[in-house]
């Protein structure tokens, strides 16, 4: 059954949302991403969130192309499933398939078990919704947070 666009959006909140990040760098963008994560006062350790983040890019990179990176993981620093939103003016080497840098990144974490098991649904949404040019333009140029919902919700809709 596929998942209600509401329910999509209700993991993102404008406390976790970074409208230009600091960073230059990978490295200082995933310290940068962790440590907006954790002003969130439910989430846990920002170190031992960053590092789950370090380790599933070593993997590979989340970096899905068309500017944008959906770095992600399981975690028992988060209680329940939470997405972050940032975005990079210039861009950051990320590593992705296409060789471009990345300037949209949704941050999705969750605990290693699930109630709701939405965490692969939120990701397959945001890769699905990311394919659109005039959904990441949406994103990228939004105003406010506001902005940034109306623009996911469009881009979940399809």
């Amino acid at each position: 059954m596929p998942v209600a666009v509401e329910e999509l959006l209700s993991f993102f909140d404008e406390a976790r949302f970074v409208p230009s990040l600091r960073a230059r760098t990978k490295a200082g963008v995933l310290k940068e991403l962790a440590n907006a994560l954790s002003n969130d006062e439910e989430i846990r350790h920002p170190d031992v969130l960053q590092e789950a983040l370090e380790a599933r890019e070593k993997l590979g990179s989340t970096g899905i192309g068309k500017d944008v990176a959906i770095p992600h993981s399981r975690t028992l620093s988060v209680p329940k499933l939470k997405a972050l939103v940032a975005r990079s003016k210039k861009g950051i080497d990320w590593g992705s398939a296409d060789g471009k840098p990345v300037k949209l990144f949704f941050v999705v974490v969750a605990p290693p078990q699930e109630r709701t098991n939405q965490y692969l649904p939120l990701l397959g949404a945001l890769v699905s919704g990311m394919q659109l040019k005039p959904n990441r333009e949406a994103v990228a140029t939004a105003k406010n947070w506001e902005g940034v919902i109306t623009a996911l919700e469009s881009a979940f809709r399809g």
